[in-house]
């Protein structure tokens, strides 16, 4: 499908869950983040806007990938998780401890250690890069590529967090 209509598409999807949650909308993928104290209250919601946004899709001749879906419950050292079970006819959403979300990758509890986990390999490679190559090129070269390779790394996630949460 073209990006327009796509986005012709993927704009309205917002209205479908009401006041039930939020979503989050970025490229193509889309996000429901939904929040009660009681757990019952929750487990029906969640349930509830999965089902609204099956219809969307199905109304709108989209299909949800069910391989790709998660469901991640975060938690607090005073809150303990919860059986939940998110199903759709016979399609259940697995439920995972980590996954990754607009480019960073976190766990249940909102550590950063996951995504550190995940982009040290990164970071490695491009010092490496940068060692193998300082003796050949200038200063001005290894700059753009400390800019290009490790700075973006780095501060991709830091830059985005920071003005999404305020």
């Amino acid at each position: 499908m073209g990006p327009l209509i796509f986005l012709l598409y993927i704009n309205y999807l917002p209205k479908v869950i009401d006041s039930k949650g939020t979503t989050v909308l970025f490229a193509d993928a889309t996000s429901a983040l939904i929040m009660y104290p009681n757990t019952t209250k929750l487990q029906n919601d969640i349930n509830i806007v999965f089902k609204q946004i099956n219809i969307w899709f199905e109304a709108n001749l989209l299909s949800l990938n069910f391989n790709k879906s998660q469901f991640i419950q975060f938690t607090n050292k005073s809150t303990p998780t919860t059986d939940i079970c998110i199903k759709y006819y016979d399609k259940q959403i697995s439920n995972t401890i980590t996954t990754k979300f607009l480019g960073l990758t976190i766990n249940d509890a909102l550590f950063w250690k996951t995504h550190i986990k995940y982009i040290i390999p990164k970071l490695s490679s491009a010092s490496n890069t940068m060692r193998s190559v300082k003796p050949y090129v200038s200063q001005t070269t290894l700059r753009i590529i400390y800019y290009t390779y490790f700075h973006s790394i780095m501060n991709y996630v830091l830059l985005f967090w920071g003005t999404f949460f305020r």
